[in-house]
């Protein structure tokens, strides 16, 4: 099996946190079955190890409201960017790490604040639009928007996102996996618009924000071919004095 798909689907979802390790590194720990190949680092590993995981989890029970709570349930690797109870519906009335708010701007420090609780019937509903949809690319990244802004865990839930939208797509038989933006900057508008979505109160700026995601994303042919684009050794780089371009006014 050639792994160079899986390896760029797994680095595409670690963009979603701190995943530092480079697609060639993550294809040799997938052709090895060892993470001695990864970035030393315990959140590079436990990304890797819990998509895994997760992939293997839905597959079984597959694209359902038991199947998306099974995939954040295995995101239980020693990390940081791990929620403490994994698999757990927030509850933010009698649970205080339940309570979270998104930042939407790093300067103001506005955020946005899901709902404080969550229930089943909250991902029966996301389940029950895609089964009731044409399932097409489209339908599956509205899966991914949709779970992002629920926010139903504590934390991963990007992670959870992306990898229910590809279940929901059955990408993990196909490997044709729906990914991020390939290229840094678009990846970063992408983002920036699922702000956008995240703030909409009515489903009319909601949809605007979805669709601006949806023009930033590969086309299906371009997904395809830079998927399965053969690995080449990554160069490292000269030593060069960065500069910010993205700067936060507070100079205190």
């Amino acid at each position: 099996m050639d792994n160079t798909a899986l390896a760029r689907f797994i680095t595409s979802l670690g963009s979603l946190n701190s995943y530092g390790s480079t697609v060639l590194q993550t294809k040799q720990a997938l052709d090895s079955h060892s993470t001695k190949p990864l970035r030393q680092d315990a959140d590079d590993i436990a990304i890797f190890t819990d998509a895994l995981k997760s992939i293997t989890a839905i597959q079984k029970v597959g694209f359902s409201t038991e199947g998306i709570i099974a995939i954040n349930t295995q995101f239980d690797s020693p990390s940081a960017e791990q929620p403490k109870w994994p698999g757990h519906l927030r509850n933010a009335y009698y649970n205080e790490d339940d309570r979270i708010g998104i930042i939407i701007d790093e300067n103001t420090q506005k955020f946005y604040t899901p709902k404080e609780i969550i229930t089943k019937a909250d991902l029966d509903e996301i389940v029950k639009e895609y089964q009731l949809s044409n399932k097409i690319e489209v339908d599956a990244w509205r899966v991914f928007a949709r779970l992002c802004k629920l926010q139903a865990f504590q934390d991963g839930n990007k992670r959870t996102a992306l990898i229910a939208a590809n279940a929901a797509y059955d990408t993990f038989s196909t490997e044709e996996y729906l990914v991020l933006p390939f290229n840094d900057l678009d990846r970063a508008e992408f983002t920036i618009h699922l702000m956008r979505y995240y703030k909409a109160e009515k489903a009319e700026a909601e949809e605007q924000a979805f669709q601006k995601m949806m023009a930033i994303l590969p086309s299906k042919a371009e997904r395809l071919i830079e998927l399965k684009k053969p690995i080449t050794e990554e160069k490292t780089a000269k030593t060069l004095r960065l500069k910010p371009q993205f700067r936060n006014n507070d100079k205190t």
